[in-house]
């Protein structure tokens, strides 16, 4: 007859402990950063997201007189449904493309700074403490 006997010292159950807590703190991170992200954009399907870069600079381009052919015609499709005109659609896209920009990049600094201070952490309560720091920041940036 054969035992195995695992020996678990306080200090391992202390490591273990914090790298589960790291772990499941940055994925609350970036859920977190997801809800703040999609309560400012609003229910937007993705395929719809993916296409804001392209129509951002198509409509910088259109406003700048230098619109390609393809690019007048991706805002004439948009705005025959809308039923704005081409120059007051291409204003909108550039107003908020340049808005969101700048959150994006916000909500982006507050996932690099997370993940910093939770990697770094050396208890469970300091990771605690990034995540609060992260709920502060994003009320923050809500009421700002």
């Amino acid at each position: 007859m054969t035992f195995l006997l695992n020996i678990t010292t306080a200090q391992d159950q202390a490591v273990e402990e914090l790298a589960q807590a790291k772990a499941a703190s940055l994925a609350e991170a970036l859920d977190r950063l997801t809800t703040s992200a999609s309560a400012i954009t609003g229910r937007v399907p993705q395929a719809e997201r993916d296409s804001w870069a392209t129509k951002a600079v198509a409509a910088r381009a259109y406003l700048a007189s230098a619109a390609s052919v393809e690019q007048v015609a991706m805002l004439q499709a948009e705005a025959a449904i809308t039923g704005e005109e081409i120059e007051d659609l291409a204003a909108a896209i550039v107003a908020m493309a340049d808005a969101y920009a700048g959150i994006a990049a916000q909500l982006a600094g507050l996932r690099r700074k997370t993940r910093t201070a939770i990697e770094a952490a050396l208890t469970p309560a300091q990771v605690q403490v990034a995540l609060a720091a992260l709920d502060a920041a994003l009320v923050e940036l809500g009421e700002g």
